[in-house]
C-alpha cells in the first residue's frame, strides 16, 4: 500500500509536467489555460504529493511560460507560479488564512498584468487590448469566419449591407470579404470591444479570483473527506457571510449607483468592480444555500453540486436572490445571534 501511494505521488506531478510540456509545444493559448489552473494543481499536490510535487509542476509551468511568452510578462509569470507554490506550502495557523492567500495571489497577478499592459499601451489598456485583438484577427487565416460570426452577434457592423450579402454563395456561405467590407467590420468590432472590455475585464478578474480560491479550498478538503479525514473548513452548505460582512457587501451597491450617474472613467471602473463583488458574493452564498436545501431534500451530493453550478452559470440571478434572502433571514440558522456575533 505504501509503495502504491509513493508511486501515485510521483506519477501525478510527472503527468502534469508532461501535459505542460505538450501544451507549450501545441499552442500558446493552451499553455495559458493550463497555467491559469496552476494554483488548483498546487493545492491538490500539496496534499497528495507534498511540496516537492507542487514545486516541480510550478517550476515547469514557470519555465514554459518564461521561454514562450513575451519577456514583458516575466514578472507576472514569476508572481503567478511562485505565489501559487507559496500559497500552497506556507504553514498557516488558521484554516481561513489559506483562502486569503489564494485570493491575494490572484489579485496580485492580475494587478501585475494590468501594470504590464498599461506600460505597453501607454496607459490606454482598453484601447490597446481592442487593437491587439483586431490585429490578431486580421492576421489569422480564419479572419473572414471570425468577422462573419462577430457580425451575426452584433459586434461588427457595416454601413452598406449589400457589401456583405453580395458575397454569399448558395451552399457554401461566405467565401471571402472585400477589402472595404473587412476594414469596416474590423473597425466596428474594435469599437464594440472598447465598449465591452471594461466590464468584461472587471468581471473576469473577480470571477477568476473567486473561482480559483474556491477550488483551491474545496478540492483538497473534498479529498481529505474521501480519505476519511476531517476537512479544514466546513462543507460548502455551511458557508455564510457574517452580518457585518453582508452589510459591507450591500454597501457596494452605493458605489455602483454613483458609477451609473458619473461620466468619469475611473469611477465607472470602480462601480463595475463594486457590482461584480456584490454579485459574486451573493451568488456564492446563494449556491451554498442551494447545496443546503438539496441536502435537506435528500438529493445526492453529485446532483446537488450539478444543480448549484448549473443555476449559477445559466441563471445567476436565482442564486443571487436566494443569497440575499438567506443573508437577510438566516434560513439555514447558521449565523450566531446578534449579541454573540458582536462579541
Amino acid at each position: 500500500m505504501t509503495q502504491n501511494k509513493t508511486a501515485a505521488a510521483l506519477a501525478v506531478p510527472a503527468a502534469l509536467v508532461l501535459l505542460i510540456v505538450i501544451a507549450a509545444k501545441a499552442s500558446v493559448p493552451l499553455l495559458i489555460e493550463m497555467t491559469l489552473l496552476l494554483p488548483v494543481a498546487a493545492a491538490m499536490l500539496q496534499y497528495s504529493s507534498g511540496w516537492p510535487g507542487a514545486a516541480a509542476v510550478c517550476a515547469a509551468a514557470g519555465l514554459a511560460c518564461g521561454f514562450i511568452l513575451p519577456a514583458d510578462l516575466l514578472p507576472v509569470t514569476v508572481l503567478w507560479c511562485g505565489g501559487s507554490l507559496l500559497a500552497a506550502v506556507i504553514p498557516v495557523r488558521k484554516p481561513l488564512i489559506r483562502p486569503i492567500l489564494w485570493a491575494a495571489v490572484c489579485l496580485a497577478a492580475w494587478l501585475a498584468g494590468l501594470l504590464v499592459l498599461s506600460a505597453a499601451t501607454e496607459g490606454k489598456i482598453i484601447a490597446g487590448l481592442a487593437k491587439g485583438a483586431c490585429d490578431y484577427i486580421d492576421a489569422s487565416p480564419e479572419r473572414n469566419n471570425i468577422l462573419i460570426n462577430a457580425y451575426s452577434m452584433g459586434l461588427a457592423r457595416l454601413k452598406d449591407i449589400e457589401l456583405l450579402s453580395a458575397r454569399r454563395v448558395p451552399g457554401y456561405g461566405y467565401l471571402f470579404l472585400e477589402e472595404e467590407t473587412r476594414r469596416q467590420m474590423l473597425y466596428s468590432l474594435r469599437v464594440s470591444l472598447e465598449e465591452l472590455l471594461p466590464s468584461a475585464l472587471c468581471s473576469t478578474m473577480i470571477y477568476h479570483t473567486v473561482l480559483t480560491t474556491i477550488l483551491c479550498t474545496v478540492l483538497p478538503d473534498w479529498r481529505r473527506r474521501r480519505q476519511g479525514e476531517e476537512g479544514l473548513l466546513p462543507p460548502m452548505e455551511k458557508w455564510y457571510m457574517p452580518r457585518r460582512m453582508g452589510t459591507a457587501v450591500f454597501a457596494l451597491l452605493i458605489g455602483w449607483v454613483i458609477a451609473l450617474v458619473s461620466d468619469d472613467g475611473v469611477t465607472g471602473y470602480l462601480g463595475m468592480l463594486c457590482m461584480g463583488v456584490f454579485r459574486v458574493a451573493f451568488m456564492l452564498q446563494g449556491a451554498c444555500f442551494l447545496l443546503w436545501m438539496g441536502k435537506r431534500m435528500g438529493i445526492r451530493s453529485v446532483m446537488r453540486s450539478v444543480w448549484a453550478v448549473a443555476l449559477s452559470l445559466l441563471a445567476p440571478i436565482i442564486p443571487i436572490i436566494m443569497g440575499v434572502i438567506d443573508q437577510r433571514k438566516d434560513a439555514r440558522h447558521l449565523r450566531p445571534n446578534k449579541e454573540a456575533e458582536q462579541e
